[in-house]
C-alpha cells in the first residue's frame, strides 16, 4: 500500500449489500462490521428537512407508488441535466415521507440529524471518532427551487458541533468530509467551511485535473475503474492526486477481497463499499501478511 496511513473502509450508505440503503439498521450494521466511517447522501423535503436518500426521486426506494393519496404528485422534472419521472422529496413534507415504507422492509426514512447522533454515540462508545462522508445531492437544483440545502447543512453541522471534530493521529481522514459531483458547489464550500471537501468525479482519469482540484478541495472521489481496472495495472490517478496533495476515496466496491486488495495496492486512501466486511477482511489479511 502506497499511502502513509492505513486506508479507510467507508460504509457506502451503510451496508446496502445486506440491508436497505440509508436505513438506520444498515448504518448500524456497517459499524458492527468494522468500518472506519460511514457515507450518506442528503436531499431536502418540502418543509426543509435534510433526509438520507441517494436521489430525491422516491419510487426506487419506497412504496410511494402504492399510496393513492399521493398519485397526483407524480411528475416529470429535469434535475442536474437529467429528466426524471416519479415522486420527489421536495414535494413532500417530512411527516408525509414517514408514512412511506421501503419495498423490501419496514425501514423509515431518517434524517441527517439522526445519523449524526448515531455517529456521536458510536464514537463515544468506541472511544474514537467515527468518520462520516456527507454527499450533497443536486445542491444547485435545490437552491433553484427555494430550498437552501447549503445553509441547512451548515446549520445542522454547527448544531452538532461538527466543526470541532478533530482527526486522529495517523488517520487524517477520520472526520467529517463534504462531497458532491457538483463542482461549482464544492468550490463554493471551500469559501464557507473549514471542513475537508471531496470532489467526486466520473470521467476518464486523464481528464481529471488534480492540480486544479487541489486549489479548492482536499480529496477526489473517482469511480474505482479510474484508479485500477480488473486485470490491469493502476492508471496512475492515485499517484497524480497524491502529488497534488489530494487524498483518494474510490467508489463503489461491490465484490470481494481481491477487488479491495487491487485498489489498496494502487494507493487509495479509502474505499466506499456496499459490503464493508470484505475490505475490512482484506486489510486484516494484508496486515497479517506484513507482520508474518
Amino acid at each position: 500500500m502506497a499511502t502513509a496511513h492505513r486506508p479507510l473502509v467507508i460504509g457506502h450508505r451503510g451496508a446496502p449489500g445486506y440491508l436497505p440503503e440509508h436505513s438506520l439498521e444498515s448504518y448500524r450494521l456497517a459499524l458492527r462490521l468494522g468500518v472506519d466511517a460511514l457515507e450518506t447522501d442528503v436531499v431536502m423535503t418540502k418543509d426543509g428537512v435534510m433526509v438520507l436518500r441517494h436521489e430525491n426521486e422516491l419510487s426506487r426506494t419506497t412504496d410511494v407508488a402504492s399510496h393513492e393519496e399521493f398519485a397526483q404528485r407524480r411528475t416529470t422534472k429535469t434535475i442536474s441535466g437529467k429528466k426524471w419521472t416519479g415522486w420527489f422529496t421536495e414535494d413532500f413534507t417530512f411527516p408525509e415521507l414517514l408514512s412511506l415504507g421501503a419495498p423490501t422492509a419496514d425501514q423509515p426514512i431518517i434524517t441527517l440529524d439522526t445519523l449524526l447522533l448515531l455517529v456521536a454515540d458510536e464514537s463515544r462508545r468506541r472511544g474514537r471518532r467515527v468518520g462520516l462522508h456527507v454527499e450533497v445531492k443536486h445542491p444547485t437544483y435545490f437552491a433553484s427551487i427555494g430550498l437552501p440545502i447549503t445553509e441547512a447543512l451548515l446549520q445542522t453541522l454547527a448544531d452538532h458541533g461538527v466543526e470541532g471534530w478533530s482527526s486522529l493521529p495517523g488517520l487524517p481522514s477520520q472526520r467529517l468530509w463534504l462531497q458532491s459531483f457538483d463542482e461549482a458547489w464544492v468550490r463554493e464550500m471551500s469559501t464557507r467551511t473549514d471542513l475537508p471537501l471531496v470532489q467526486l468525479v466520473d470521467k476518464k482519469w486523464g481528464a481529471v485535473d488534480c492540480a486544479e482540484i487541489a486549489t479548492y478541495a482536499q480529496a477526489i472521489g473517482p469511480k474505482k475503474s479510474m484508479v485500477r481496472k480488473k486485470g490491469q495495472l493502476p492508471t496512475g490517478l492515485a499517484d497524480e492526486a497524491h502529488r497534488s496533495g489530494l487524498q483518494v476515496f474510490v467508489w463503489t466496491l461491490k465484490a470481494g477481497r481481491d477487488q479491495a486488495v487491487r485498489l489498496f495496492e494502487a494507493g487509495v486512501d479509502g474505499v466506499f463499499s456496499d459490503y464493508p466486511d470484505r475490505p475490512v477482511a482484506a486489510l486484516r489479511d494484508i496486515a497479517a501478511a506484513q507482520t508474518a
